[in-house]
């Protein structure tokens, strides 16, 4: 029995490692998982309508005792059919970590954040330089003879002649 499942694991990662396969184990396994789940909830509501049919002696009225009797001992099977989703969905995330880990696309992935990394340090950069040289005019020496070189420049000298602006 355990050559049995060495061979069935042995053969499913190869059939995640090849590409072409990979689509195909993957529809396989999540199907079955799923047809599973769907047999589980099947039989759950089967084996609750049944026992809520059963009354008892001592049940409660309008069959509430009957009704919860019955969730109770289906909650096993319930829980078995939501494992079996779950399980689908792990399926997905196994073959997405075999997709994700395939050298060509990290080696790809690892390019574009470099070129990324790249881009912003030189935004960074030009932000930086046009900052400076916008510092640098600012306290270029004056334009006139008589004002001192290294004036800083008001912010009204940037709107026109220096007469005062109503509401400035």
């Amino acid at each position: 029995m355990s050559k049995d499942i060495a061979s069935r694991v042995t053969s499913g990662v190869q059939a995640l490692a090849l590409p072409g396969q990979r689509e195909g184990w993957q529809a396989q396994h999540r199907g079955s998982l799923l047809t599973d789940a769907q047999a589980y909830d099947a039989l759950a509501d089967a084996v609750q309508s049944d026992l809520k049919a059963r009354r008892l002696d001592g049940d409660l009225p309008w069959g509430i005792s009957a009704a919860a009797r019955a969730r109770k001992r289906v909650k096993p099977l319930r829980d078995a059919a939501r494992a079996m989703r779950k399980a689908a969905r792990a399926i997905n995330g196994v073959v997405a970590a075999y997709e994700e880990t395939q050298p060509d696309v990290v080696l790809r992935r690892r390019e574009d954040k470099q070129l990324k990394k790249a881009q912003l340090k030189a935004a960074a950069g030009a932000a930086a330089h046009n900052s400076a040289q916008v510092t640098l005019q600012r306290l270029a020496p004056g334009e006139s003879e008589g004002d001192p070189a290294g004036a800083p420049r008001l912010l009204g000298d940037f709107f026109g002649s220096g007469q005062q602006r109503r509401g400035a």
